[in-house]
């Protein structure tokens, strides 16, 4: 009887695990999509992803829809509960778990400059606590260190940019940061006002097929991407 008990245990025990991982599995899924979206700035992949969320509540959801809102430089339309509630969210989602950067790189333009520079002063003190062997955490950190070039350069903080550069020169020559790496000298060719190198820049980045990034970035002065 106690061996029987104990077989219908196992069996409970296993389907529970199963319903489990079916569960969370789709959910991991939709969240290595969002990064990975996100990451190539493919607002049209972006919009329908959100499309296919159901849960309007869902963390998932308010993360596409506050990248989505900011690639189309429309942040400032969304509830400001939301974007208060996103922002404490996705900062303690990483700097709990130390894995990555993407929900902070996600909810760049929720802080103001002061904060964003506290944020990557701390990462650059610190680094020698994160693994830079890890791709993930590598690219995720890097996308981090576009969006904080991006508000550098919207706001004139050149020295800033400057320590981002330097920074990223330290960094592993891994293949899987290569094209960010590109992106962030085409930031600083724009501090410099380096048109050629970063109209170079442009043209290796377009015949990639990236074409939907570009249109994600600063214009050259006096020109148009």
């Amino acid at each position: 009887m106690r061996q029987q008990k104990n077989s219908s245990s196992n069996i409970f025990l296993h389907n529970l695990t199963v319903a489990l991982n079916l569960t969370i599995q789709p959910n991991l899924n939709l969240e290595k999509k969002v990064y990975s979206y996100f990451d190539n700035r493919d607002l049209g992949k972006l919009i329908a992803l959100k499309k296919e969320v159901k849960d309007r509540d869902a963390l998932i959801y308010l993360k596409l829809k506050l990248i989505i809102a900011d690639l189309e430089g429309r942040v400032h339309e969304m509830p400001q509960n939301s974007q208060e509630e996103l922002r404490k969210i996705c900062l303690e989602e990483d700097t709990n778990a130390q894995k990555n950067f993407w929900d902070i790189a996600i909810s760049t333009p929720l802080y103001n400059f002061a904060e964003l520079k506290g944020l990557i002063t701390y990462i650059f003190n610190n680094q020698n606590q994160y693994d830079l062997t890890n791709d993930q955490l590598l690219i995720s950190l890097m996308n981090l260190l576009i969006r904080y070039l991006d508000r550098c350069y919207k706001e004139n903080h050149f020295a800033e940019a400057e320590k981002v550069g330097k920074f990223v020169n330290t960094m592993p020559s891994n293949f899987s940061i290569i094209f960010h790496k590109l992106v962030v000298k085409y930031y600083l060719a724009l501090f410099n006002n380096d048109s050629e190198l970063a109209n170079k820049i442009i043209g290796l980045i377009n015949q990639s097929g990236f074409q939907h990034y570009t249109k994600t970035l600063p214009q050259i002065k006096g020109e148009k991407i």
